[in-house]
């Protein structure tokens, strides 16, 4: 199943109002417009999806969704040999700040942390997924700036306000967060401007 993703860039209007400096660089083409985050959310939302369907941006999410299916392969397999069994999923969630989440039920979070922090292996499996959730954000953050430039180059009449706009939609990136998700039978990778495959 194929599902798109969304991300803090496309419901950022809509969920923060446009505030001066977004209003500004707009100028007349939201004025009297009923409905206009809304308007915007839906323009955002196929702006990411252009920008992550270029034949770039399909070729890198393929590549992440053969590693992501690769690792959770090499993981099952590894913790299938160490005794432990998922009863659910377990979710890895890596923000833009380097911090880690992991969440699943108490015994999966208690199971897989005993797991990784025994693990011997070379890369180890947090360095694996660490590495992913990097080329993951790069890809994303590729994504959102193609997108948001393609936003504020088609609301904006003026060079000035082109950049305006842009600043203010790329300011939501510094939010991205990249989660992998693993279970027994299935994982994901999302991000935002993704198109995520489970496995």
């Amino acid at each position: 199943m194929v599902t798109s993703v969304n991300s803090s860039l496309i419901n950022y209007l809509s969920t923060q109002g446009l505030d001066g400096t977004v209003a500004n660089a707009l100028g007349s083409k939201t004025s009297g417009m009923t409905g206009s985050a809304g308007l915007l959310q839906a323009q955002r939302r196929q702006a990411l999806q252009r920008a992550a369907s270029t034949a770039k941006g399909v070729n890198a999410s393929q590549a992440l969704d053969t590693a992501q299916k690769t690792l959770a392969k090499d993981l099952r397999t590894a913790m299938s040999q160490a005794g432990v069994k998922l009863t659910g999923a377990i979710e890895f969630t890596v923000k833009s700040d380097g911090s880690v989440d992991m969440k699943g039920t108490d015994a999966d979070e208690a199971a897989v942390k005993a797991f990784l922090k025994a693990d011997a292996s070379q890369p180890s499996f947090a360095t694996r997924i660490a590495t992913q959730a990097r080329d993951a954000m790069k890809q994303s953050t590729t994504v959102q700036q193609s997108a948001a430039m393609a936003q504020a180059a088609k609301l904006s009449r003026t060079p000035g306000g082109v950049m305006a706009l842009y600043a203010s939609l790329m300011q939501q990136t510094s939010s991205t967060s990249v989660v992998f998700s693993l279970s027994a039978t299935s994982s994901t990778l999302t991000y935002p401007g993704s198109l995520t495959t489970a496995a």
